[in-house]
């Protein structure tokens, strides 16, 4: 894979297939939560408290839709060019991609006890694994960045938005999309 192509997928990747694979993602991610016991609580963060695989499936969608909602909004505001929601949406579900694969550490069962412990403010727990702690914080704020910088990069590419203008309109977006899905999410 060409390196500019997996920066950037957006500019090379047809509609049709990041519709696809994000679909792919959407699906598998929702099946693994469920499996796992992990819930959905907001834009990006999980709990342990689990879901039926409908509701953790609905809680995907409706975060996924939540952002893409306010970046096409934001796009058409500021975009000279037209804005279609589908690229839009499509863009941002393949973006959440880095954050559903940074998820599967809840695969392993131990690394989901300790995961638990900590969650609930076990110290002495927290301290006898500081060393992978670490190196899965560093994973994970790897994988965040990767999801928001894929996501930029998405909403660039569809809304023609991009530099200072577009930065500070995504910005605004994802901010409010995470405070929105704090209150929406609980609901479903």
């Amino acid at each position: 894979m060409d390196m500019k192509k997996f920066v950037n997928p957006f500019e090379h990747m047809s509609l049709r297939k990041t519709l696809c694979w994000g679909i792919a993602a959407l699906i598998l991610i929702s099946i693994f939560m469920w499996q796992t016991g992990l819930r959905l609580s907001s834009l990006t963060q999980v709990n342990f408290a689990g879901d039926m695989l409908w509701a953790a499936t609905a809680r995907q969608v409706a975060a996924w839709l939540l952002f893409a909602v306010l970046l096409y909004a934001a796009g058409v505001l500021l975009s000279k060019s037209k804005v279609r929601f589908r690229d839009v949406a499509a863009g941002n579900l393949f973006a959440r991609i880095p954050f559903d694969v940074s998820l599967l550490i809840f695969a392993v069962p131990r690394w989901r006890g300790v995961m638990a412990a900590v969650a609930d403010g076990n110290i002495n727990t927290a301290m006898q694994y500081i060393g992978a702690l670490t190196v899965t914080g560093l994973l994970s704020l790897a994988l965040f960045v990767w999801y928001l910088y894929w996501s930029y990069k998405a909403f660039a590419v569809a809304a023609n938005v991009r530099n200072g203008k577009g930065v500070a309109a995504f910005a605004v977006c994802f901010v409010a999309a995470y405070a929105a899905s704090m209150y929406l999410l609980p609901l479903i």
